[in-house]
Parts: C-alpha cells; structure tokens; sequence
C-alpha cells in the first residue's frame, strides 16, 4: 500500500510535469543567488513555473495526439491522466498569462523569443511540424531557451559584466545541452520511426555521451573563468563542478531500456541537485 501511494506521489511529479516547472524555478533561483547573493519571489518566478509547467503539459497532450498506438509506459501514464493533464495546462496557462502582465515591458520583451521557441516547440506550426522535428534542432533549441529564461530573465534585476553574463549563459546552455542528450538516447526508437534526426540517431550513442561530456568541460570552463573574474568564490566553482562530474556519470548510465524514472526523474533532477549544491555553500 505504501509502495502504490510512493509511486503514486512520483507519478504525479513525474507527468504532471511539477518536478521539471520545480527546476525551472531553482535554476532562475540560482541566478539570482549567484548574481544577488539573496533571492525574493517575483512575477518573473511565478512566470517561469507555471509557463513551464503550461509547455510541458501542453508538449504532452500534442505528442499524445501524435503518438496515438504508442505502448511506451510513460505515454500510456500521461494518456491515463489526459483529464488531469489538460487541467494543469488550463490552470497553468492563465497562471502564466496573470506574471507575464505584472513583469516590466522590458521583461516581457526579453521573454519574447524563449516563449516563441517553446511555442514552436509544441505546436506544429511548420506544415504540420514543430520546431523539435527538425533535423538535430530541438536539443539545441532546449538549451538555448533554458539558458536564456533562467539567466538572461533575472539578470535584467542586476547589473552585471556583459564577459561574466555571457560566461554564466554558456554555463547554463552546456549543462542543459548535456543532460537532454540522455533523452535523446531514450527516445532513439521513436525519433528513428518519426525519420527525426539527432545526434545518437546519427552519430550513436557512445558519440553524443562524448558531446556531452564536452558540454559539460565548457561549462566547467566557464565556471573557471567566471571564478577568476570573482563573479563566484571558491565554494560556487566547487559545488558547480560537483554537479558537472556526477551530471557526466549519469550521462554515462544512459541507454535506452532504463525506465524513464531514470530520465524524467534522475536526469531532470540532476536541475534540482545544482540548485541545491550551490544554496548550502552560499
């Protein structure tokens, strides 16, 4: 009975999509502790959880729509909970539409192009396809619209050198560019029948674990740097490289008949670890 209920609570994290909106919000949270050594609850939080949130339910009810037949455990989970589903992205898409108004005209400037790109992302604009069936884009696309909503956003409260923003967005965008590859992995049989190319479709597996692996050098990289420009002591570039080497053995686990616990859990969650290696050295 305990074990139906666990399951339950993490099937609810899992595909209701709350654990991914929870690391949005800890990555934006980990800015401004990084940038302003406190962090305060704004619009901009409330924005960014509940719009992702909003995306990632909607992502899944269109994919359900197009993987109508599919056997896989997770898409038969979300198909179960459709009802459930449809009303977080109800509720969260209003919760959404309410912080965009109450942020400044130049934040919601700012967030004009990471919002199209989530867009595009779900719904099939293109003929028919979204911006994710495009070939090798949408791993790209993930990184660039994650860096630029949990760093660009709130560096707009703060003053900050253009090298150590740039630095800190390189930093972002190669950590997330290297925990999606895993999901790339998991869903090399799918893309394969959808004719998606990616980078383990067409290099293999072994290849964009190395791609990976060079992400995460680079955002180690920019860490360095960003530590020698004092933007973070000591203690931040350790508890970032910590994160950067477990997030790598993690990467290495990956294939793609791991449960997808392994993937939307452990990997997603590898958002939610940085988060909190960096607050407990703050």
């Amino acid at each position: 009975m305990l074990k139906k209920a666990l399951i339950s609570v993490i099937n609810l994290l899992l595909y209701g999509h709350f654990w991914i909106a929870a690391g949005a919000l800890l990555m934006t949270m980990q800015t401004s502790l990084l940038l302003e050594k406190d962090w305060y609850w704004t619009a901009l939080d409330g924005f960014i959880a509940s719009g992702t949130l909003s995306i990632y339910a909607l992502h899944r009810l269109v994919a359900l729509g197009l993987m109508q037949g599919d056997k896989q455990a997770r898409f038969l989970m979300i198909f179960h909970h459709r009802k459930s589903v449809l009303l977080y992205a109800i509720i969260s898409t209003a919760a959404a539409a309410y912080f965009f108004f109450q942020l400044s005209f130049l934040l919601q400037y700012t967030l004009l192009t990471p919002s199209v790109i989530a867009l595009g992302y779900v719904v099939p604009l293109l003929n028919g396809k979204r911006l994710r069936d495009l070939p090798f884009l949408k791993i790209f696309l993930i990184a660039i619209a994650w860096a630029w909503i949990t760093v660009i956003a709130p560096s707009k409260y703060v003053e900050i050198d253009a090298l150590q923003l740039a630095l800190l967005f390189i930093e972002r965008a190669c950590f997330v560019f290297a925990i999606t590859i895993p999901f790339d992995i998991r869903d090399l049989l799918m893309d394969k029948k959808a004719a998606v190319p990616t980078l383990p479709g067409r290099w293999g597996v072994g290849k964009a674990k190395s791609m990976a692996y060079v992400a995460l050098l680079i955002m180690m990289t920019s860490v360095f740097v960003n530590t020698y420009l004092d933007l973070y002591d000591i203690k931040i570039a350790i508890a970032l490289f910590i994160s950067a080497f477990s997030s790598a053995y993690f990467v290495s686990l990956a294939h793609e008949n791991r449960h997808d616990y392994f993937y939307s859990g452990l990997m997603d969650g590898t958002m939610i670890v940085q988060f909190f290696l960096v607050w407990m050295v703050k």
